[in-house]
This record gives structure tokens, sequence and C-alpha cells, in this order.
């Protein structure tokens, strides 16, 4: 049985507060960066 890895909670390339994900994307709660890998 195949388990995915685990990683630990991502830190924004701004002001490194923890990530937050809202919807499959990753957003900062504290600048409003939003990291535009998703594919939407």
């Amino acid at each position: 049985m195949l388990q995915s890895p685990h990683h630990g909670p991502r830190h924004c390339p701004r002001c490194e507060a923890t990530l937050t994900n809202v919807q499959g994307v990753d957003t900062c709660p504290e600048c409003r960066w939003i990291d535009g890998r998703a594919d939407h």
C-alpha cells in the first residue's frame, strides 16, 4: 500500500507566515500571497 509523502506546513516566500490551503491553493493569511502554481 502506497502512502503519499507527508510534508510539513509551507511558509510564505514573502513574509514567512504559515500558508493556509484554500480550495487546493496555498494562500498567505498575512500578506495575501497566492501560490501561482495551481492548475485552475
